[in-house]
């Protein structure tokens, strides 16, 4: 019987579609005050609780409790001058205690599961975000070839005012400045160099991000 009762809770769950109530009830009686509808995938039931979302497996489920449970409260009369309002799944969770209680068997270990919470789509955010990043990763490339040419240029410079002390026979002891100086151009060139090559590679990074995420052309421009 308890196969077949498993087999027709799936069956009842075979279209996927939420179960609107605030309790999930297992058959071991525990309970969960849980946050909007639970849903049946995969033979497991996924549902929110306490801010975070879990799942347990679709058999340690009392859905006929868990649906009993978003119903009116009954009465429930115990004798002739008390009464007592319970709800129809509380008075069968309270029975199930109660047979547990004189079965004297342990609870079941619960199959609980954490799932990962779903993540969002990030934005692709408006026209002119996507115009000012794309202005700022060609301005990173302008720049970094003008401080190459600014250092060539001066490199020349140097080179042309050290020729022209050769020239007129002075000793390299009388240039050293000028000389100093065309070497350290002359070293500060390869790392710019390399800064030309690194934004590029980050402007068609960018641009190849923006291909991916259906950016239009005239967004980039």
């Amino acid at each position: 019987m308890h196969s077949l009762a498993i087999l027709l809770l799936a069956a009842a769950l075979s279209t996927s579609r939420p179960i609107p109530t605030t309790t999930l009830i297992l058959h071991n009686g525990t309970r969960f005050d849980v946050d909007g509808p639970i849903q049946e995938e995969q033979g497991r039931i996924i549902f929110r609780t306490a801010g975070s979302l879990y799942s347990i497996p679709l058999g340690d489920v009392d859905l006929d409790a868990t649906r009993a449970a978003v119903t009116r409260m009954v009465i429930v009369t115990n004798d002739g001058d008390r009464k007592l309002k319970v709800s129809a799944a509380e008075r069968d969770r309270l029975l199930r205690e109660l047979e547990k209680n004189h079965s004297g068997k342990p609870a079941e270990e619960l199959k609980l599961e954490k799932v990962a919470e779903p993540r969002e789509a990030p934005e692709k955010g408006d026209e002119w975000s996507w115009r000012t990043a794309a202005r700022a990763h060609e301005d990173a490339v302008r720049r970094a070839k003008e401080d190459v040419d600014l250092l060539r240029d001066r490199a020349e410079a140097l080179k042309r005012q050290v020729e022209q002390f050769v020239s007129l026979g002075y000793r390299p002891n009388q240039f050293t400045y000028q000389s100093s100086e065309l070497q350290l151009t002359l070293d500060q060139i390869p790392a710019a160099e390399l800064a030309i090559t690194r934004a590029q590679r980050a402007l068609d990074q960018f641009r190849e991000d923006a291909r991916k995420q259906g950016i239009m052309p005239g967004w980039l421009r």
